[in-house]
């Protein structure tokens, strides 16, 4: 309360000043992730921060004002970009703040448009484009780092392995002869190694070796920098007429689709949970015999889904629980007065459950407790992978938590160019899909099948609209985000629910525009060379000196490759460009 006093009274003194990084005050922390701003950041308040707090610059908040009226927890009001032109392939975005648990929206979004290119210009340049949204708690120092600085990360990894990705400019036949490029064969000198390789391989290994650098990156600067806290990442990554997902923490990246009933793949059921509480089928046919179904990308990391994970860690490590913890899982809630009766009880990994006599050490708290969404780790944070949290001690024990958490990703492929369409049909965004990325500020209260319905549902209604994809992911913020009621409590539009009261930031990607893109540019790689004429010479031209033509421009001499000039000038990056928010 004192804090939260402090900080209105020096915003009032100096209006011109920004109020206090959220980092500074406010100890409730991020509620989902149960702790607190002050267990982190171990009084590191005076350090100079990295990057000054900013929503994502294709919104083009450019000052305090604007940020303050975007972080209003009285309204909170849904911000879109206003020039949707500055995000590839006409992608929605669209955010919300928080109802007050923390001062700012610690939710950050990026994309970059960049082409691959090798030094020696012996490959082809290779364009891709990424996503990423990152989900901050106990701050948004980590968010806001990870914005600004994963896609360097992510470029040099790349760049690393653009020889293994991409066939030389000479000497490919594959090339030279106009059949192809061969994008999605094994590496072309496997005998270099001594295990198959394949490129999709590569750019996993990329994907995750960001991530791994990333983390490392935010443990280095937390001597220099107030990078509070940590945060969740998920990433789209498009290179090669594949889409990457790779998902570490609760964010949740979902393909909406929209496909004709006989075509429709096996569908994975909805967990048991979601299908009660929601109601909703695992597919939901429309009037004219299509089925919309959601396709998973990603895969929540938190404490009871990766339980085992984390009881392996305590029991092969118990060091780290410092006499404080016991790493099982108990059917019932072990009591003083069971000591020395029979309890089912698992360990590690165990799938099933055995018998053990209880002890006095069994009464120790658990490493997981809770289920669901109120599980906790240590009893403090609800999410088990991510970036940063290398300061986060458990309440009440102290002990540092990082060493059971984890930066490493899942990663998803899906290849569009094997996704099967009826030429038929105008439904390329049914078949290959629409990824929809977000925090879990949406999924805490709605599900993957419900946002898939929404997505198709708004797509309906507008169906030439250029700003399309941006009304859906406002449609899906604000059914998530609710309504207000006379005491100030938000409330979902179609039920009493109580609605989220996390900062929701929501991503909706058309997937068949990129696959467009991705075949225009491999025709371009498909050129033949233009065939030299060759004439042969007559007796009377044997003796006919050859003129010296080394003054004429190199470019007609016949060492020149054709395919230099018939590749694409890469696209222009959007490291610079920033959008406005449409209050």
């Amino acid at each position: 309360m004192f804090n939260r006093l402090k900080n209105r009274v020096l915003t009032v003194v100096g209006p011109d000043l920004p109020a206090l990084p959220s980092t500074v005050g406010l100890g409730s922390g991020s509620s989902h992730h149960g702790h607190s701003r002050d267990s982190d950041h171990g009084g590191k308040g005076n350090l100079p921060e990295k990057f000054r707090y900013a929503r994502p610059q294709f919104l083009q908040l450019l000052t305090y004002d604007e940020l303050k009226a975007s972080a209003d927890h009285n309204v909170r009001p849904i911000i879109v970009p206003r020039d949707i032109s500055l995000l590839p392939w006409n992608t929605g975005y669209a955010e919300c703040v928080n109802s007050g648990k923390s001062e700012w929206n610690e939710d950050q979004a990026a994309f970059h448009r960049q082409v691959l290119s090798h030094p020696s210009k012996q490959y082809h340049d290779l364009p891709y484009t990424y996503f990423g949204i990152y989900d901050g708690h106990a701050g948004y120092g980590a968010a806001l780092a990870a914005s600004n600085q994963f896609h360097h990360i992510l470029h040099e990894k790349l760049v690393d392995i653009i020889d293994l990705l991409m066939p030389r400019m000479e000497g490919d036949e594959s090339t030279t002869t106009g059949a192809g490029v061969g994008l999605n064969a094994i590496l072309p000198h496997p005998i270099l190694f001594h295990k198959q390789v394949s490129k999709d391989e590569l750019i996993v290994g990329a994907l995750e070796a960001a991530f791994a650098d990333m983390d490392a990156m935010l443990a280095e600067d937390r001597d220099k920098y107030r990078n509070a806290g940590g945060c969740t990442a998920l990433v789209a990554l498009f290179i090669l007429g594949k889409l990457f997902v790779a998902n570490a923490g609760d964010s949740r990246g979902i393909l909406c689709k929209r496909v004709h009933r006989k075509t429709l793949p096996n569908v994975r059921p909805p967990p048991v949970h979601e299908e009660t509480m929601n109601g909703d089928a695992a597919t939901e046919e429309d009037e004219d015999d299509h089925i919309v179904y959601a396709e998973p990308c990603s895969f929540d990391h938190t404490p009871e889904t990766e339980r085992p994970r984390l009881l392996s860690i305590g029991k092969l490590n118990p060091n780290l629980m410092g006499g404080e913890y016991v790493a099982m899982e108990y059917a019932k809630k072990p009591m003083t007065k069971d000591l020395g009766t029979r309890i089912l009880y698992r360990q590690g990994t165990m799938k099933g459950w055995t018998y053990k006599t209880l002890t006095r050490n069994d009464l120790k708290m658990p490493i997981v407790t809770g289920d669901g969404k109120r599980s906790r780790l240590l009893g403090t944070i609800g999410v088990t992978r991510g970036f940063g949290d290398h300061d986060l001690k458990a309440l009440g024990s102290g002990l540092p938590i990082k060493p059971f958490l984890s930066c490493h990703p899942d990663v998803v492929c899906i290849d569009l160019s094997k996704i099967e369409t009826d030429p038929s049909e105008d439904n390329v965004d049914g078949d290959y899909g629409v990824l929809v990325m977000a925090t879990d500020g949406l999924w805490d209260v709605t599900y993957s099948q419900k946002v898939s319905n929404t997505v198709f549902t708004t797509l309906k209604k507008f169906p030439t609209e250029r700003h399309r994809y941006t009304m859906a992911a406002q449609e899906l913020v604000a059914k998530s985000r609710g309504r207000a009621n006379i005491n100030g409590h938000w409330r979902l539009s179609d039920s009493r629910a109580a609605a989220t009261v996390d900062d929701i930031s929501v991503i909706v990607i058309p997937v068949y525009q990129y696959y467009l893109e991705y075949l225009e540019w491999k025709r371009s790689l498909q050129k033949p060379k233009v065939p030299e004429v060759a004439t042969e010479a007559t007796p009377a031209e044997e003796d006919t000196p050859v003129p010296d033509l080394s003054h004429l421009n190199s470019s007609s001499s016949s060492d020149s490759d054709p395919l230099e000039d018939a590749r694409e000038q890469p696209p222009p990056t959007n490291n610079d460009i920033t959008s406005s928010a449409n209050n």
